[in-house]
């Protein structure tokens, strides 16, 4: 996936200094810092499209097995692509019958993998009769910035700074006398949302529909 040379370093000045939190004994740890910039990633990613990757996932079909599990990072399976460069459908359950699919026990070449039966978990149809490997391509959680900050962003460069309105709500949410704000961590989660809102909408005016399941719990 490409990267960026914005650094969460940077993200980490910039709300200090928007919250004039650069005392020698600050209110909000570094620790802290970076893991509200970690989940303020994952959080735009979610209420989005989230990272498109069309390589790191791939689904090993096994013969007799139907029940295949979804990866964590995962948020939405765009296609499936057998090695032979056929499409798998994904067939939502209320649509099999108007496909001819059944789980009626019967074998064969992979013909559709169905969602939402069961957790973060696809079933195949029919019962596979070939081993084989599907690619997945996806949109997916970015990978975890870790404690010390040490990673690269994996969203776009132009909406890091945005990313600050989900940290100062996560910041006056700590029940804490000296940062808790009730009032401000509604109004920043709020701007929040709706920054999220209009990039969705933008995505949407420059993506043509994909039919994308959603796997959320």
């Amino acid at each position: 996936p490409r990267r960026h040379n914005v650094i969460p370093a940077e993200l980490l000045a910039m709300f200090r200094f928007e919250m004039s939190d650069e005392e020698a004994v600050p209110l909000w740890a570094d620790s802290f810092i970076y893991s509200i910039i970690d989940d303020a990633q994952k959080q735009f990613c979610r209420f989005t499209r989230g990272i498109e990757d069309a390589r790191s996932f791939r689904l090993t079909v096994a013969i007799n097995k139907e029940w295949y599990p979804i990866d964590e990072r995962i948020l939405h399976i765009r296609s499936a692509i057998s090695a032979r460069g056929i499409p798998v459908p994904m067939v939502p359950l209320e649509r099999m019958g108007e496909q001819g699919l059944r789980f009626d026990g019967s074998t064969g070449p992979i013909k559709a993998l169905i969602p939402g039966l069961e957790k973060r978990t696809l079933r195949a149809v029919p019962v596979p009769s070939v081993a084989e490997v599907l690619s997945l391509q996806t949109y997916r959680l970015p990978e975890t910035i870790p404690a010390d900050g040490q990673a690269d962003f994996e969203i776009d460069e132009h909406h890091h700074q945005h990313l600050q309105l989900w940290m100062k709500h996560r910041a006056y949410g700590v029940q804490d006398s000296e940062v808790y704000d009730k009032r401000k961590e509604a109004e920043f989660e709020a701007r929040f949302k709706t920054y999220c809102d209009g990039v969705k909408t933008e995505q949407s005016r420059l993506n043509k529909p994909v039919g994308t399941v959603a796997y959320g719990g």
